[in-house]
């Protein structure tokens, strides 16, 4: 068993031994409730029993968005052309899909539709996914 400091309902420490063995008697008094050995700094004590805090959620990054705009800065000056002549089919659908913002999947897939018609290189894909 340990010993712990206990304090606004919180372990505030845990002594891994006898307190007043490691410490001077007016520090180790504050350790005087016995936790089970899973016991660690910043669990919760209530009414006698320890409670573990929930874990913090995994931070998640906003999923990537493309326009038309961040296509067009990745294209060579000849692909440019056709992106804005608009001179292909592939383009103007390409063009709707970037407008309804879509995700790295879907992204893939029309930016791969563009490098299969030829209306972009496969290099070009590339940084526009870097």
């Amino acid at each position: 068993m340990k010993y712990a400091w206990i304090e606004n309902d919180k372990v505030r420490d845990v002594a891994h031994s006898d307190p007043e063995e490691i410490y001077h008697p007016d520090v180790a008094k504050f350790y005087d409730t016995q936790v089970p050995d899973d016991a660690v700094n910043g669990d919760g004590w209530v009414n006698g029993v320890l409670v573990k805090p929930e874990p913090a959620p995994a931070p998640t990054s906003p999923a990537r968005t493309w326009s038309s705009n961040d296509v067009r800065k990745n294209l060579s000056l000849a692909e440019r052309v056709k992106w804005d002549s608009e001179s292909s089919d592939y383009v103007k659908t390409a063009k709707i899909e970037f407008d309804n913002a879509p995700q790295v999947d879907h992204t893939t897939e029309v930016l791969q539709m563009l490098v299969d018609a030829g209306d972009i290189t496969q290099a070009s894909m590339a940084k526009i996914l870097a």
